[in-house]
């Protein structure tokens, strides 16, 4: 039996605060991996099943993956799943966190009662086991449509979403200038704004969405294949382009992408590049 993976667009009721939704499912005896590209976003995660775990590209630092509610992401993982697993997630925007009041640390994961009651997520469970994927992703959305509808938006919101637009559209090729002046806010206003509800400073996010842009133009949609993203990395260091220039497309140095190479390479157990 094969992983399938399938997506969904969110119900119309999430759509300010959910991306899409997707639904794993991974049988007995397979082992998968992946690497969790950092793009600023948040998860919901209801998962069955064996639990992941989680390698950290720059610190190759190992921890448990389970289902929970994770902060923006603002540097690349590697998961590794076994099977039998079915894994349920909710890609957030970048301000649906705040828009929910759900404080959780870049990288971080917090329960999922932190956002949505109990009850929801043993729907969403209980959806999953029966093989209604659909009706999961529904409860889900609806789940956290309930949460927003439960909250009072902080009005600085308002303010800051042109900017997290402009980051978003331009894949992170602007600079924080252009950020303050798509909000017509003070750079330091964008600043402080930015790390009080998105939980990174400006220059981390546009960081994280170029770096997240430079492979997804190498491996496309869907889930990304350590040995794709390693590829895609090794190709533009060899390209012996000059160290500015690389860290204003990827997000990196080229120092910081020779890390994430070994890192990632490291969670595979591959030979290191030369």
């Amino acid at each position: 039996m094969a992983v399938e993976y399938r997506r969904f667009a969110p119900p119309a009721a999430a759509r300010d605060l959910v991306e899409h939704l997707w639904v794993v499912r991974q049988p007995a005896g397979v082992v998968t991996r992946e690497v969790l590209l950092p793009d600023g976003h948040g998860l919901a995660l209801v998962t069955l099943g064996a639990r992941g775990s989680h390698v950290d590209a720059l610190t190759r630092r190992r921890t448990a993956d389970g289902p929970g509610v994770r902060g923006p992401s603002s540097r690349p993982v590697v998961r590794e799943q076994p099977g039998p697993s079915v894994r349920l997630g909710a890609q957030l925007g970048p301000l649906a966190l705040a828009r929910l009041r759900v404080h959780v640390a870049p990288d971080d994961v917090v329960p999922l009662d932190r956002a949505f009651a109990t009850a929801d997520v043993a729907a969403c469970q209980a959806a999953l086991e029966a093989g209604d994927d659909a009706r999961a992703v529904d409860l889900l959305g609806a789940a956290l449509a309930g949460a927003l509808a439960a909250t009072d938006e902080p009005a600085e919101l308002t303010l800051l979403e042109p900017a997290v637009q402009q980051v978003l559209a331009s894949r992170g090729l602007v600079t924080v200038a252009d950020l303050a002046r798509a909000a017509e806010l003070p750079v330091g206003t964008l600043h402080r704004w930015s790390v009080e509800h998105l939980g990174l400073t400006p220059d981390a996010l546009l960081a994280a969405v170029r770096f997240s842009a430079f492979v997804r133009d190498a491996v496309g949609p869907g889930p990304v294949r350590p040995e794709d993203a390693l590829g895609a990395i090794r190709w533009y260091v060899q390209a012996g382009y000059a160290p500015r220039e690389v860290e204003r497309f990827t997000g990196s140095t080229p120092l910081e992408l020779r890390r994430v190479e070994q890192g990632i390479a490291a969670a595979l157990g591959a030979p290191v590049a030369g």
